[in-house]
Parts: structure tokens; C-alpha cells; sequence
């Protein structure tokens, strides 16, 4: 599997859900990609939807779900290399992202309205079991959705975050682990004063938070979409709602799983991805990207599609 599939995006490209599909049309192995918007009951989410032109028919569909602050343009690159190889896709921005899924209320972005999203978004747009991919807080989606509709599911794959029990169990035993949520900490005590600090001067800190991991021109078009009335307050209630406020069962997960993490990974340690094994009942493999940091959808996309195409061929009759 090469790693160039997706055609580079000149300086200052645009990279909402449009631009994305155009880019991916112009690959010789894409048959159709378009922007949509899907209506549900959470509101319109915006999205991208690829097929190939050779589909292989043991792979399937896959969705892929974005985090924390990026889009579903995070995943261009990694969707070239899923069409490349015959695997249909789907990208949406989730709710807080599109301006048309945008509740102002924190309790509207609990862990079971984010799972309820992904469920009814899914159905809309025609999927049946399909493979899911997750990063950051869209990982920790995949976890809950794995656990709660693994009919739904053939096969998760998710890139960064470990396991939400994991997880939990290291802020309360591992100070190292318990020092890296301190960011969180302040969203939830501080979050109007965070927005304005992530934001201010051009949103400068907020640049800096991809450590010069994610393209130059993709981190600018996150912070200017970030910066559009609304849109910083409402992606920083998922981590005012992760308070206990409501909880989602995040166990069995008995769904082939793939968990891709890197090593440097600002976030989350080693002993806390090493731990996820743990809370998985079904097949399993941990993918520790050595030198890696958290931002992989935008600069390990390749490692990301070639696990997420083992996972699916290995369990392709399952």
C-alpha cells in the first residue's frame, strides 16, 4: 500500500467536505465522491461519501469519525488509501462541527447522544455493518459503539485513544496520566475563558496544539472553521459532558478490534494504551507507532489504512 494516493492540497486549499470530494473524484480508482448533508433527529451533519471504482466485496464500507479539534477532512489521505484498495467511505463532522448539529445545552453532548448519531447517520446514508475507524473523541465513540451495536459492526479500528476503563483506571492510579488530563480539567472548570485563549490572535494556541503534526494548511482551516460563531464553544461541551453526567456502557467489546497508537503521543502514556487489552473480549491487536505523535489521521494516514485493511480482509467472513 503506497502512501500517496491522495493528491497533495496546494497552500491555503480549502478543506471542507466538498474540497475533500473533489480531490478524492480525481483519483483514477474513485468512481464517485460527493458532499451531503444527512437530516436526523440530532440535526444535519455534513459529510463526504467515496466509492471505488473496482469495490473489492470483502471489504465493504468503512466510516470514519473524526476528533477533537479536527473535521472529517482529517481522514482525505487515509480514505485515498481505504478507496485505493476497493473499501468504500464515509466521513461526517460530528455534532458541535456541523453548524446544522449544534445544541447549545452540555447535556446534548453526552456519550449516548454521540453514539445515537452514529447509529441513525450511519442507517441514513445506507450502511449496513460497515467497518468503523475512530481518533481521539471519535475513538472513544468507536469504543462505546463497538460495545453497544456490534451487530452493526464488522470490524473497529481506533487511532489514539485507549479504552475509556483503561483510561479511567490510569487518571486515578498514574500520575503522569493524571497530569496529561489537566487540559481537560481547565475546559471543564474554564471553558469560555479556554475558548477565547485557543482562539485569540488568530488562533494561535490553537495552531499550536498540532505540534506542526498536522499540514499547514489543514491547521489553518480547522482553526477557521473553529472560529465561526459557536463552533470552539460547542466542540469544548464534549469535555463539559464528560463529567458522569451520563454514561454509556463501554464493555464487552467482542467486535474484531485494531487499536493504532503513538508512542508520543501527548495525551495518552504507554502503560494506558497498554492497558486497553484489558476491556477487550474479541480478536485484538495493539499497533504502537514508534515516534508518533497524537495527530495520526493527518501524518501516519498509510499505517492507518493498511491496519484497517488487515483487520477487515482477516475478518471478512465474520
Amino acid at each position: 500500500m503506497t502512501s500517496s494516493a491522495t493528491p497533495a492540497a496546494s497552500a491555503g486549499a480549502p478543506f471542507d467536505n466538498a474540497s475533500v470530494a473533489a480531490r478524492l473524484l480525481e483519483l483514477p480508482f474513485v468512481e464517485n465522491a460527493r458532499a451531503l448533508t444527512v437530516s436526523t433527529s440530532g440535526g444535519e451533519f455534513a459529510g463526504f461519501k467515496a466509492t471505488p471504482a473496482r469495490p473489492d466485496p470483502r471489504l465493504g464500507d468503512a466510516l470514519l469519525l473524526h476528533g477533537w479539534p479536527e473535521y472529517a477532512s482529517c481522514w482525505e489521505k487515509t480514505a485515498g488509501l481505504l478507496l485505493e484498495q476497493g473499501m468504500s467511505v464515509f466521513a461526517y463532522d460530528q455534532r458541535g462541527y456541523s453548524p446544522g448539529a449544534r445544541p447549545e445545552s452540555v447535556d446534548e453532548y453526552t456519550m449516548p447522544h454521540l453514539v445515537a448519531d452514529l447509529d441513525e447517520i450511519s442507517r441514513s446514508v445506507g450502511l449496513g455493518r460497515f467497518h468503523l475507524v475512530g481518533h481521539d473523541w471519535g475513538g472513544m465513540v468507536a469504543w462505546h459503539y463497538a460495545a453497544n451495536h456490534p451487530e452493526r459492526l464488522l470490524t473497529n479500528t481506533v487511532v489514539s485513544t485507549p479504552h475509556p476503563i483503561a483510561h479511567a483506571k490510569q487518571v486515578q492510579a498514574d500520575p503522569d496520566q493524571y497530569e496529561r488530563m489537566e487540559y481537560m480539567r481547565a475546559i471543564q472548570d474554564h471553558p469560555d475563558g479556554v475558548a477565547r485563549t485557543l482562539l485569540r490572535n488568530n488562533a494561535e494556541r490553537l495552531i499550536a496544539l498540532y505540534a506542526g503534526d498536522v499540514p499547514d494548511d489543514m491547521a489553518a482551516s480547522y482553526a477557521a472553521r473553529l472560529s465561526e460563531p459557536g463552533a470552539m464553544d460547542s466542540v469544548l461541551k464534549y469535555y463539559q459532558a464528560a463529567d458522569g453526567r451520563a454514561r454509556l456502557s463501554s464493555t464487552p467489546v467482542i467486535v474484531p478490534t485494531t487499536f493504532v497508537w503513538g508512542s508520543e503521543d501527548i495525551a495518552f502514556p504507554r502503560a494506558t494504551a497498554e492497558l486497553t487489552v484489558e476491556y477487550v473480549e474479541g480478536p485484538y491487536r495493539f499497533v504502537p507507532l514508534e515516534g508518533a505523535s497524537h495527530w495520526l489521521p493527518e501524518s501516519h494516514p498509510a499505517e492507518i489504512a493498511r491496519e484497517a485493511i488487515a483487520v477487515a480482509r482477516e475478518h471478512s467472513s465474520s
